[in-house]
């Protein structure tokens, strides 16, 4: 596919896409849970375009330009007092590079459910998230330049995984600042086969808010592979991916409990070396509703 002098890389460089829609949204981790009934429920549009790859040994490739937007919901509901149940869901992902037509599908569904194990003083919260494979795992766009050409570039990446997270958070008492950490293991299975590594994430975010009003926050994340992954065994699926991640996000208030969201995430190499991904900024505007517990009395 893509046969000029850059394009034909493409055929090696596909398999990091899968990762920009599993792990763009963004969403930290936190030890809170939501109270009994109540709810966060936003909807974003995410852009990111680069011509720039990297390689599972770490080399840093120059090739068509790939670009992905995404509209995603996320939503959050308090079950219980410790119990919430929270959906991450591309509803459409449009893929594709300067040199082939742009294909569209929905994206895969991540359920998480999420409880608390320490509430009053650290809040503490385990969660368990299965990643349900219900995107186009093969969604081959065509090229502009050969019309015997194309590319798979799938919206869901065809395989069932499993993400467990700790995590915990801290609020000061008389300072509207507050921080997370968090740790998590995600299970790969397989896809036509072909079995992936298993794969841990870290991150930390830190957050304050300004004139009683606008939020904002920075977030770090780092992903990494268990297993030494030295060749690139399937297309798609992002087996051996890892990054540094970072991002600043702010919040302000629009109307009653509607909000106005805007996120920018990009790439880095300090915590953990960029690898079998495509590298750079992602920008992301939304609007999220908040729902309150109803009140006892």
């Amino acid at each position: 596919m893509m046969l000029t002098q850059k394009g034909s890389l493409v055929r090696i460089l596909g398999i990091g896409l899968s990762f920009l829609f599993s792990c763009n949204a963004g969403f930290a981790q936190s030890g809170w849970t939501k109270e009994k009934g109540e709810g966060f429920y936003q909807l974003s549009f995410n852009r990111f375009s680069s011509s720039y790859y990297f390689t599972l040994g770490g080399e840093k490739l120059s090739t068509n330009t790939f670009t992905q937007n995404s509209l995603v919901f996320y939503g959050e509901y308090g079950l219980t007092e410790r119990f919430t149940l929270i959906a991450n869901w591309p509803l459409q992902i449009w893929n594709g590079f300067n040199t082939t037509e742009t294909v569209s599908g929905l994206g895969d569904l991540r359920l998480e459910f999420k409880h608390t194990l320490l509430k009053k003083y650290l809040p503490l919260a385990i969660s368990v998230a299965p990643e349900i494979p219900i995107g186009r795992a093969n969604n081959f766009a065509q090229s502009t330049q050969n019309d015997f050409e194309s590319i798979n570039l799938p919206s869901g990446d065809g395989e069932f995984n499993v993400w467990t997270t700790l995590s915990t958070s801290f609020a000061l008492p008389n300072t509207p600042l507050y921080g997370s950490i968090f740790g998590s293991y995600n299970f790969r299975t397989s896809y036509e086969d072909v079995s992936f590594s298993d794969q841990i994430a870290i991150g930390l975010e830190v957050g304050y808010q300004i004139a009683g009003k606008v939020w904002v926050n920075g977030r770090l994340q780092g992903l990494n592979s268990v297993d030494d992954v030295l060749v690139a065994t399937d297309f798609v699926r992002g087996d051996g991916t890892e990054y540094t991640g970072y991002s600043f996000g702010a919040s302000v208030p629009v109307y009653q409990d509607f909000h106005l969201s805007l996120n920018y995430r990009n790439y880095a190499d300090f915590l953990y070396s960029r690898r079998n991904l495509y590298s750079a900024g992602t920008f992301s505007i939304g609007i999220y509703y908040q729902v309150k517990p109803k009140s006892n009395e």
